[in-house]
């Protein structure tokens, strides 16, 4: 019996940077997010509280830098908030506002969703 994946949905660019990095950290990052679609935790993952709560980072590099793809698990989905390279131990801050950007979009796409299947339910 094969494990059902969950999806992931890529916000805005992310999924076209995460195909621009490296061929070998593409793979690995690829391989953490078919790990997380699986329910397994990748094991070089950390939270960012500094995005929101419930985000993380997948972490991978090389001789030249450091990559990050930023995501958030929710109920159905992964979402994949913000792909990125840095050449410093912190993240910029324009990378943690246009992840907090879309995270705020995430949820409000998400609240949404779910006034709508209420108004829907009491139509019946």
């Amino acid at each position: 019996m094969t494990a059902k994946l969950v999806p992931v949905v890529f916000q805005v660019n992310s999924k076209q940077i995460l195909h621009s990095f490296p061929d070998r950290v593409k793979n690995d990052l690829g391989y953490a997010l078919y790990r997380l679609q699986l329910g397994q935790i990748p094991p070089d993952r950390k939270p960012v509280h500094t995005v929101g709560t419930g985000v993380y980072e997948l972490r991978e590099d090389d001789a030249r830098a450091w990559y990050r793809v930023l995501y958030v698990r929710r109920e159905k989905v992964i979402q994949v908030l913000h792909c990125f390279e840095k050449r410093t131990n912190a993240i910029e801050q324009k990378d943690i506002e246009t992840a907090k950007v879309r995270l705020r979009r995430v949820l409000e796409a998400e609240r949404e969703e779910k006034k709508n299947v209420k108004q829907t339910l009491r139509r019946k």
